[in-house]
């Protein structure tokens, strides 16, 4: 009776134990897709509580680790992001319930955020193979080829794009912008132009400064200009193209229109060390000196010169004019 009695008890607790081991399984899978209802609900805060607590108890747990980063990721943490995709990167994927497409996509927006272009671009490649339809990862491919250089390559993967996402305007104007680069003006100007067709018209304003310089490069001043005004309304694009829209007037002689928008441009500066700003101090001076207005020039020169004292020939006007300026 006493060995019976031991018997139930082992098997009762063997039972037990099994219980406990199938319970966790299925909740876990359960707690993994809760994390994921969370992101969706915007309840991140709950989210990377809960995910924080699974890695405590599992550090290796390569669901907890995804949704902690997307959650981050979410909410526009991408250092935190960065380094729970680039951890999960290390572990193993192989069975678990990790979208692996939405995975790779997201972790190669996180490489090209910290300049990772190699390391973003293996994971575009992987995502075409994973999703050969998907013409988003080949215009990323394509526009990563481009800036590596590889004229040839990024226009194989630019041209595949356009053929799969045909409405996509990004996919012209990157097209577009690579024919400018490589002097095929009648077929920069095409794709530009079926791009301006398709994109919404925040969307415009790095098209409108690619079509001004084609416009420019043929001495079209006068729909260069149009163009050039039309991308001045991206805050990305504004500085340098009123730079170029002054250039326009320069070129043609009309120093005081040009110096109406190299002031424009000056007034919308945000990196005193940037080219674009360098260059729009630069030629605002010119066309003060041009004008006789000395001093205003001398004023822009100097803040050139306290920038990049070897930038173009700011320099040495500093010194010959500082020179007149003593000897009278």
């Amino acid at each position: 009776m006493t060995r019976a009695l031991a018997l139930i008890i082992v098997l009762a607790v063997g039972l037990l134990f099994l219980a406990g081991f199938i319970i966790k399984l299925l909740l876990s899978p359960r707690r993994v897709e809760a994390l994921g209802t969370l992101i969706k609900q915007g309840k991140t805060q709950a989210a990377i509580a809960a995910a924080r607590r699974l890695i405590a108890r599992d550090s290796k747990n390569a669901e907890a680790h995804y949704y902690l980063g997307l959650a981050f990721h979410a909410e526009k943490k991408d250092e935190e992001a960065y380094r729970e995709f680039k951890l999960l990167n290390q572990l193993s994927i192989q069975g678990k319930l990790i979208p692996e497409t939405d995975y790779r996509q997201t972790l190669a927006q996180l490489y090209e955020g910290h300049g990772e272009s190699e390391e973003a671009l293996k994971e575009y490649l992987l995502l075409i193979k994973l999703n050969p339809r998907r013409g988003e990862f080949y215009l990323r491919a394509g526009k990563l080829f481009a800036d590596r250089g590889k004229g040839d390559r990024a226009r194989e993967y630019l041209q595949k794009a356009a053929e799969l996402s045909p409405k996509d305007g990004n996919v012209y104007y990157e097209l577009g912008a690579l024919y400018y680069k490589e002097k095929k003006a009648p077929e920069a100007k095409a794709a530009l132009e079926r791009a301006l067709r398709l994109q919404r018209e925040g969307d415009q304003g790095r098209t409108w400064f690619y079509l001004g310089k084609l416009q420019k490069d043929v001495k079209d001043y006068g729909g260069a200009q149009g163009s050039f005004e039309k991308a001045a309304r991206d805050g990305e694009f504004r500085v340098r193209a009123l730079v170029e829209k002054g250039g326009c007037f320069m070129a043609q002689n009309d120093m005081k229109r040009a110096a109406a928008d190299l002031e424009r441009a000056v007034g919308a500066i945000k990196d005193e060390g940037g080219n674009d700003s360098l260059y729009a101090r630069y030629f605002l001076g010119l066309c003060y000196e041009k004008a006789g207005e000395l001093d205003k020039a001398l004023a822009q020169w100097e803040q050139v010169y306290a920038q990049k004292k070897n930038f173009k020939d700011v320099g040495e006007k500093l010194s010959r004019h500082m020179l007149n300026k003593a000897e009278r």
